[in-house]
């Protein structure tokens, strides 16, 4: 198939990618929109504070939870595009799980049109318009998200840095913004593509599924390409508005939490496979045993947990630290959390796809409903747990560094965390239950 040939197909091939794969963009607009919305938001409002005659003193601005030391080096801008970075990665990690999946999926199909004679190159293109395609939705959203939260957020924004001036919408932080969230989904989505190069169509074709690279996202591979990508991120977003003295001091912290986050979330799929399954509990062996053969699932609904319980922990413990004039920084960590929400949304839809036969085997075996949904809670429950506690003291370690305080009141902000973690996971269990709900044990062994 030649170049001109190859533009005729892609826009029918993109049509019916869209029909079949809708669920794929409404986790487009849950997942990279919402981070494209914040780091709009504190763009434009990191580039007013760059000019203006804003001092980055905690004792005028005590919300932040960082300490002393580090705010000087980084400045506020500094914090606001990092916040905007760390929100649109965690939503991004979301979205290439779902992605990563809805390729092998359809692997059959692509191994097809190798074998009808389009070359690597092509099948290459082809799913790279599909990541642009669902880029430019996500961040077309995203953009126009961003402007009401800056205009929402400005009342607060304008008495915490004591702006004097008026409320703009900067071109450059438009047109940044637009940039990186399309480079974030070419890059998270992206990889998906670039692993079927490798991938020879006869071997699938005669039933055989290889892992796509980096096989299937586990442990080291994810912690290194979402690092990787998180520094290219703070690059393409820092560079147009910091200087680079609070550029390279901003990568090195966003690198390192991203490490942190990613690692986290592979480091709890294992701490939950070592926990003890006594015969004489069924229901939490059957638990633990899901969390285990779905790691890729299990890591995604462990960061999503990690990352929401820690910008809670960070809203409410930087209420406690700056009182009603350090409100602000509730705006940055909503923003965080509401990426963590569509986290958990795509990881429980990641969840109903890839279990769809093993529930339906278990339905099929004669296993009631209720105790279907029981098994499913306990193991969103487990998560919450897990992610819960390490998110609320990552959060108690920000609040440390910057200098404590009120620790009877941090503690029970701690426990709020946990039962917010809690109810949050078992929220995102719902869509999983609600699929199940609609299949009959054959739909579902059919897949």
């Amino acid at each position: 198939m030649n170049g001109p040939r190859l533009l005729r197909f892609a826009p029918a091939y993109l049509r019916v990618t869209i029909r079949r794969e809708w669920q794929l963009a409404i986790l487009v607009l849950g997942g990279l929109a919402p981070g494209v919305a914040v780091l709009l938001a504190w763009l434009n409002l990191a580039q007013i504070v760059e000019t203006g005659t804003i001092d980055v003193d905690p004792q005028v601005h005590p919300g932040w939870l960082l300490p002393e030391f580090l705010l000087d080096r980084l400045g506020l801008a500094g914090v606001l595009i990092g916040a905007g970075v760390v929100t649109l990665l965690v939503g991004c990690l979301g979205l290439a799980n779902v992605y990563l999946a809805s390729v092998e999926r359809r692997m059959p199909e692509l191994a097809l049109l190798r074998g009808l004679g389009m070359r690597r190159s092509e099948v290459l293109v082809l799913l790279l318009l599909e990541a642009g395609a669902a880029g430019l939705l996500g961040s077309g959203v995203g953009l126009l998200g961003g402007l009401l939260l800056s205009v929402l957020s400005w009342p607060a924004a304008r008495a915490y840095f004591e702006i004097q001036a008026g409320f703009v919408v900067s071109p450059l932080a438009l047109f940044t913004a637009l940039f990186t969230g399309l480079l974030a989904a070419l890059l998270f989505m992206g990889l998906s593509a670039i692993a079927t190069i490798s991938i020879g169509p006869a071997t699938v074709l005669r039933g055989e599924m290889p892992r796509l690279l980096p096989r299937s996202w586990r442990e080291l591979e994810t912690a290194v390409y979402g690092t990787l990508f998180a520094a290219v991120l703070v690059l393409a977003a820092g560079m147009p508005v910091l200087p680079l003295g609070s550029l390279l001091v901003l990568l090195l912290l966003t690198v390192g939490l991203s490490a942190l986050l990613t690692g986290g979330g592979w480091l709890l799929t294992r701490l939950y496979a070592l926990l003890p399954a006594p015969s004489r509990s069924p229901l939490w062996q059957l638990a633990l045993q899901g969390l285990a053969r779905h790691p890729r699932h299990t890591a995604g609904l462990s960061l999503a947990m990690i990352t929401g319980s820690y910008a809670v922990g960070l809203a409410l413990l930087s209420l406690l630290k700056g009182g009603a004039d350090g409100s602000f920084p509730v705006w940055v960590a909503g923003g965080v959390l509401v990426a963590g929400g569509g986290l958990v949304l795509t990881a429980a839809a990641l969840a109903a796809l890839e279990r769809r036969r093993e529930f339906g085997l278990l339905v099929a075996l004669g296993t009631r409903p209720s105790r279907l949904r029981h098994m499913v809670f306990l193991e969103y429950g487990i998560v919450a747990v897990g992610g819960g506690v390490l998110g609320a003291l990552l959060a108690l370690g920000n609040w440390v560094l910057a200098g404590g305080g009120d620790w009877p009141a941090a503690l029970l902000i701690v426990v709020a965390d946990l039962l917010a973690a809690l109810l949050s996971a078992w929220g995102g269990a719902i869509p999983v239950l609600w699929r199940i709900s609609r299949w009959s044990a054959g739909e579902a062994l059919r897949g």
